[in-house]
């Protein structure tokens, strides 16, 4: 099972590396509106296996531990709140394009918030990690 996910993950991080520098190369082409949106179907693809797999891999795995469901109902709560936020922070105004495409509506507004809730992650994950040295290090004295 380790090794199917380590090939599942190098693979996607590949494609993830390749979709970026195509993205790159044709900045200045005339496709740039066809390959932002897919760009931005790739992010929804990672989001949403993201989202799939936070529900199916504890299911999965419930026989091989033993589940505290408070802990657990605590975990959802958290993440629902954290979503639930950066959806109504997320404005959902049109975007132009470089083409003058004007794209709007629910699109723009699954982006922002998968946005808003990237920001919100890695200022948790920074203060998680300046907090954690912190107290590791007031700890040992």
């Amino acid at each position: 099972m380790k090794k199917i996910s380590k090939i599942t993950l190098w693979v996607l991080f590949a494609i993830s590396i390749l979709l970026t520098i195509l993205y790159f190369l044709n900045l200045n082409g005339t496709k740039l509106d066809a390959w932002t949106y897919t760009y931005l179907n790739w992010a929804y693809v990672m989001i949403g296996l993201a989202i799939v797999l936070i529900i199916l891999l504890p299911i999965l795995t419930i026989k091989q531990r033993s589940i505290r469901l408070k802990p657990l109902l605590i975990t959802l709560a958290i993440a629902i709140v954290l979503v639930g936020g950066a959806y109504l922070l997320a404005p959902g105004t049109p975007i132009t394009l470089a083409t003058g495409t004007v794209v709007e509506g629910s699109v723009v507004k699954i982006t922002d918030t998968a946005l808003y809730l990237t920001y919100i992650l890695v200022i948790f994950s920074g203060i998680a990690i300046v907090g954690g040295s912190v107290y590791n290090a007031l700890r040992k004295n």
